[in-house]
């Protein structure tokens, strides 16, 4: 039951964090776009696009900020390795069997952790060294997996800043009518 109220939380969390991160983000994209076209107005297809951009921005967003989420977690995974581990003899190398095996125990103690790796290969390592190897293995696959996030929400950035600059039109400039003016005064003109 631990579990899944642990990933409740974080998966709340980074949903409502990325929502959030994606709002002021493309709130500030469709200001910094008015501000350079200072001319032209949004239309009802550039909202549109504006949404689909926020959809599909906010999407990486909350992935990214549970892949952060999963990066804090470097220093648990270390201690519940290190507890599995202790009794074993550190001239003792491990297998890839093995190292699996305490991936899968791992999982069933941060099963977030275990929702993005769910293969290890630690072969030759020994219990001194094998959990600061899994937690830095870890980290560079979630730095990697971030990247590759951001490079797509960047270019989702891209596209909808594109299409909402093509679907402005030219503001109409209104000009206050003297029609109404002239024709009070000839009235009482006469």
């Amino acid at each position: 039951m631990g579990a899944l109220i642990q990933i409740l939380t974080n998966s709340i969390g980074s949903l409502l964090l990325g929502i959030m991160i994606t709002a002021v983000g493309v709130g500030l994209m469709f200001y910094l776009i008015k501000s350079w076209h200072k001319n032209r107005q949004f239309t009802l297809l550039s909202y549109i696009l504006g949404g689909i951009a926020f959809c599909f921005i906010a999407f990486h967003a909350i992935i990214i900020c549970g892949a952060v989420t999963i990066k804090c977690y470097g220093n648990e995974l270390e201690t519940l390795v290190n507890s599995y581990v202790s009794d074993i003899s550190n001239t003792v190398t491990f297998s890839q069997e093995d190292t699996q095996k305490v991936l899968d125990r791992l999982a069933c103690d941060l099963p977030i952790v275990g929702y993005y790796a769910s293969y290890a290969d630690f072969s030759g390592h020994t219990p001194d060294d094998l959990a600061s190897s899994m937690n830095g293995e870890m980290q560079r696959f979630m730095n990697k997996y971030i990247f590759r996030h951001l490079f797509w929400a960047f270019l989702f950035v891209l596209a909808g800043a594109f299409g909402i600059i093509k679907t402005m039109e030219v503001a109409k400039i209104k000009h206050k009518s003297n029609s109404r003016t002239k024709s009070r005064s000839h009235f009482y003109d006469e």
